[in-house]
């Protein structure tokens, strides 16, 4: 019978393993047999945390790993539902749902506890599986899942503001104001909705986190810290990708513009040109915002508001990139890009501000290439 029970509560451990739910599985005696990995990374548990296993609830819910993630009130309700699906004499209902309040990252937040009493055939008790699940409508979490999964993984990794060398990127439409007075607006908002999205995409497939849109602008970062992990040094690697974006997203934006253009739009390729900035900070302060209406991740430093001024510089489509963070590419990457870092010439940013005196206040002695102009990308390799 015993082995039965094992097997059973297995069977349910797998299920949920496999469902990469935050979850845990006690045994018909009330002692903890399994805690999933994804409810051991909310507790930001390490390796070295005593879980405890094989322990009763009463006493493992006192560890300090759990006491941390869970107020009093909220093990008292734990144990108390548990301890009456454990009496013998009890036949209370196999499923239930508990509203617990977690302690994760310096913030509480109110969950679900999902309880499901595991039996055999006879009636037998296996054990108790909890999951915990956001306590959000399922329209909600559809429109939540329709998300990057990998990046909102490294957004999950910067809940600690920290100091973090960064590459950056911004991206315009040029001159979207002209623009947005010739086009109607239903048409311009769908050329903002696909610029936007197509920039996302290209962020999220280079490994990189997506920062603030505003209008028809876009920025993201590149932390060195997530990158690397295949070959080569996280910063070349980090660099490469926030440039190897900015070279994919003009030709993106002009096939965004054909495709109108072919509905019926009436927008040309020369009133949709994209100007971006690329730059390199070595010591961004970077971390999430979250509040009631958003959830993202910001940087502050020097090196934000001089790349925001190298994108504002930019104009006609140009792609400028700073010596900064092209000098962190190495032989591999640079070649992979169609860059030969040797035979670029920079250019002084106050040489092109004209008659923008923020440009110049701010990001004024920098050196800039345009690297459209030179017809850079992996094809010229």
């Amino acid at each position: 019978m015993d082995d039965r029970l094992s097997e059973l509560r297995q069977a349910v451990i797998e299920a949920l393993e496999a469902s990469r739910t935050a979850s845990q599985v006690y045994d018909g005696d009330g002692r903890l047999r399994w805690v999933s990995p994804q409810l051991l990374e909310l507790a930001g548990a390490d390796d070295s945390a005593e879980v405890g296993y094989g322990r009763h609830i009463d006493e493992g819910l006192e560890l300090p790993l759990w006491a941390g993630m869970l107020s009093e009130e909220a093990r008292r309700g734990v144990r108390e539902e548990l301890e009456q699906r454990l009496a013998s004499d009890s036949d209370p209902a196999p499923v239930w749902v508990s509203p617990v309040e977690l302690h994760l990252a310096k913030r509480r937040r109110p969950v679900g506890m999902l309880g499901v009493t595991v039996r055999a055939a006879d009636g037998s008790l296996a054990g108790t599986a909890l999951v915990f699940a956001p306590l959000l409508p399922a329209r909600v979490l559809a429109l939540v899942s329709e998300g990057d999964e990998a990046m909102f993984a490294r957004m999950a990794d910067l809940t600690e503001p920290r100091r973090r060398p960064t590459a950056v990127v911004f991206a315009d439409i040029d001159s979207s104001g002209r623009l947005s007075r010739l086009l109607p607006t239903p048409a311009y908002f769908e050329l903002v909705r696909r610029f936007t999205t197509t920039f996302d995409d290209l962020v999220a497939r280079h490994g990189g986190i997506v920062g603030k849109h505003a209008g028809d602008g876009a920025s993201a970062f590149f932390l060195s810290a997530q990158a690397g992990q295949d070959s080569g040094p996280a910063e070349s690697d980090a660099a490469a990708a926030a440039v190897a974006v900015a070279l994919a997203f003009p030709p993106a934006v002009r096939a965004i513009v054909e495709e109108l253009a072919a509905e019926g739009v009436g927008v040309r390729l020369e009133d949709c040109r994209v100007n971006l900035g690329v730059h390199w900070g070595a010591n961004l302060y970077i971390g999430q915002i979250v509040t009631g209406g958003r959830l993202e991740v910001t940087a502050l430093g020097d090196e934000v508001n001089e790349c925001a001024r190298i994108e504002h510089v930019a104009s006609g489509g140009q792609t400028l990139v700073s010596k900064t963070v092209l000098e962190r590419l190495d032989a591999d990457a640079a070649r992979g890009l169609g860059i030969d870092p040797m035979a670029l010439t920079y250019q002084v940013l106050a040489d092109l501000t004209g008659s923008d005196t923020k440009a110049l206040r701010d990001a004024g002695s920098l050196a800039v290439v345009d690297l459209a102009a030179l017809g850079a990308g992996p094809d010229s390799a």
